[in-house]
């Protein structure tokens, strides 16, 4: 009987089956590698192309952000220069505002009435008086409800009072001032008239 000694051809195989295995698996860490190092280069240049887009971006910022500081020195200034307008306007208010109102008021009194008191305090009028009956304290108020230097003229209160035996209504009337009214529309004036208080209707009185 022959008889065939196979362990060599097996240990043969086995070794061969190992070094396939050996080469599998290098080059699947060869590829892994070469695939890690593709992704790092391709997201370094990504990440170059993006700094230098943000560069870019940063540059064109810089002048509006100039332009945009101009601005707002700007916008400081018209405030500034609007600031200044405003009190020359409220100077002019106060010097010619107080001489109209007194003027209207002046013209809106009645014959038989007489003020006794006139308080101004933060732009609310207080105007206290005597007069010979209601009728002219109703007429005094609607008198001077016509004038557009006051606003929501009200009669505070009336009393039955005495002056020297005489009787007499002393009343309290409260409103606000007004010393800028907005301006009527131009009505015609006959040559050489002056201006005159200004009404809520628009004429003059």
């Amino acid at each position: 009987m022959i008889r065939i000694n196979l362990l060599p051809v097996r240990e043969l195989t086995a070794e061969v089956g190992r070094r396939q295995e050996l080469v599998i698996a290098g080059l699947i860490l060869g590829l892994t590698v070469a695939l890690a190092a593709t992704l790092y280069v391709f997201q370094f240049y990504r990440l170059y192309g993006l700094g230098t887009e943000v560069a870019s971006l940063k540059k064109e910022i810089e002048p509006l952000n100039v332009q945009l500081k101009e601005v707002g020195d700007l916008q400081q200034k018209v405030k500034a220069l609007e600031q200044k307008i405003k009190v020359i306007d409220d100077l002019t208010k106060k010097k010619v505002g107080p001489v109209k109102v007194l003027e209207s008021l002046s013209l809106a009194t009645p014959s038989r009435l007489w003020l006794t008191e006139f308080k101004e305090t933060g732009g609310n009028l207080t105007v206290s008086g005597l007069a010979v009956d209601n009728q002219t304290v109703a007429d005094f108020l609607k008198a001077l409800s016509t004038f557009a230097y006051f606003n929501n003229v009200d009669l505070i209160e009336t009393t039955q009072v005495e002056e020297q035996g005489v009787p007499l209504k002393k009343f309290t009337i409260k409103s606000q001032l007004s010393y800028q009214p907005p301006a009527p529309p131009a009505a015609p004036q006959k040559a050489g008239a002056g201006p005159a208080p200004e009404t809520k209707e628009g004429k003059k009185s």
